[in-house]
């Protein structure tokens, strides 16, 4: 993790947040997890299950915009949450932690380690029907 975050030929650009809500002076927010949830009180009919089937496969195939999509059109709405990591507060914490644990002081190495960690937030996004 240390040699990829310290990597300056690394293209982050595909995984940054880039939307005004993800705003950050001198940083930038990476999405590092996402997951998507249900949001209502589902009562399964096979049209649902079909879509749910096919959102799916559109997931697994790298498309979560069609699988939402998909899942908006059987009149579901659906959460999203994005985790965030600040990138360059987590490069700088990681190269002093890395410096701390070559040092041999491994309670402020890890305290470092928690702080970039407690520096991650979650962005929710509910995308309703009708939207």
């Amino acid at each position: 993790a240390a040699n990829l975050l310290s990597d300056a030929s690394t293209d982050w650009s595909k995984f940054t947040k880039m939307d005004a809500s993800a705003k950050m002076i001198n940083d930038q927010y990476i999405i590092v997890n996402s997951n998507f949830a249900i949001s209502e009180n589902f009562i399964a009919s096979p049209e649902k299950e079909a879509a749910i089937k096919k959102a799916n496969e559109k997931v697994a195939k790298g498309d979560p915009k069609g699988a939402i999509d998909t899942l908006r059109l059987a009149g579901m709405s659906v959460l999203q949450n994005q985790y965030l990591m600040p990138l360059k507060q987590t490069r700088e914490a990681v190269s002093e932690a890395s410096k701390l644990l070559d040092s041999g002081k491994y309670y402020e190495a890890n305290l470092v380690l928690k702080g970039a960690e407690d520096g991650i937030i979650v962005d929710s996004e509910l995308l309703d029907v009708d939207r």
